[in-house]
């Protein structure tokens, strides 16, 4: 019998050696896949948020808000009194979405200064300058959208 000087393969050493490094880089691959996953979630929250602001800017302008010469704070024209429940208000200040429950408020501004030699003020044109932001479930993540709103 022909006795084999020469054997080919790994050691077990470097079978080892070679598990532990792969061991460590995908470690290092997992890190980078954990943030991913934390940062895509955040995106999605914060356009969520922006969507809803958006959408609710809009939902204010197809409203018709008539111009009332008693009222002298803006702001009153986008508090609903007459409602309790927050997400019937009109304008809502909880919107139920996805399970989660967001917060939303308006600040509404209104000018009676002319700007760049304008002809006409904010106030001239019934327009109200109006800021709406809407507040995440986790009370961190915000979403803000602004706009002119006409009174009639």
């Amino acid at each position: 019998m022909k006795v084999l000087q020469k054997e080919n393969g790994f050691s077990l050493i470097e079978v080892v050696a070679a598990i532990v490094i792969i061991g460590i880089v995908l470690l290092s691959f997992s890190q980078i896949f954990i943030q991913t996953s934390k940062t895509a979630h955040k995106n999605n929250e914060k356009l969520t948020t922006i969507n809803l602001a958006d959408a609710m800017l809009v939902r204010l302008k197809a409203e018709s808000f008539i111009h009332n010469q008693t009222i002298t704070d803006v702001n009153n024209y986008f508090k609903d009194m007459t409602e309790s429940d927050p997400t019937k208000k009109k304008p809502p200040t909880l919107i139920k979405m996805n399970d989660k429950e967001y917060k939303v408020s308006y600040v509404a501004s209104q000018s009676n200064s002319l700007v760049n030699n304008a002809t006409y003020s904010e106030k001239d044109l019934k327009l109200v300058k109006v800021v709406v932001t809407v507040t995440a479930p986790d009370g961190k993540t915000k979403g803000s959208s602004e706009g002119y709103v006409a009174l009639e």
